[in-house]
């Protein structure tokens, strides 16, 4: 199987089970080390331990994104999601209303950061015991 093939696996996957902690084992193992989620597209660029991409884009239809940032927002939609109470579009679509243009998830650092349209943090959450 191709990499980028697998990876896309492994995304559609989480999204439907929520099983984060193998997910991000599963990324371990395959050397990356971090990957950004754009809300408004759905699209995913993937980043290797070695600083080599993998561009995946979304099939779904476009998000809009809030232009003022809500940290407080963010982490409703964070916690929400995280204990069950949505599903992965739901949760996308909060964070659009929050203003998170993206996330990134760094591996490594088993940490999410939520950045707005203008580059702004607005939350950070451990990924082991989010929010």
């Amino acid at each position: 199987m191709e990499f980028s093939e697998m990876l896309c696996g492994l995304f559609e996957q989480v999204r439907c089970k929520s099983d984060f902690l193998q997910f991000l084992t599963e990324l371990k193992q395959n050397n990356i080390s971090y990957y950004i989620y754009f809300v408004a597209t759905g699209n995913v660029k993937i980043v290797t331990t070695t600083d080599s991409y993998v561009a995946m884009k979304s099939h779904r239809s476009l998000i809009k994104v809030s232009a003022g940032g809500s940290s407080c927002l963010t982490k409703i939609a964070a916690r929400r999601h995280f204990t069950g109470l949505t599903h992965f579009d739901q949760y996308c679509r909060e964070l659009a209303r929050a203003g998170v243009f993206k996330w990134v998830v760094d591996v490594e650092e088993v940490s999410r950061y939520y950045w707005s349209k203008d580059n702004q943090l607005l939350h950070t959450e451990n990924i082991i015991s989010p929010t």
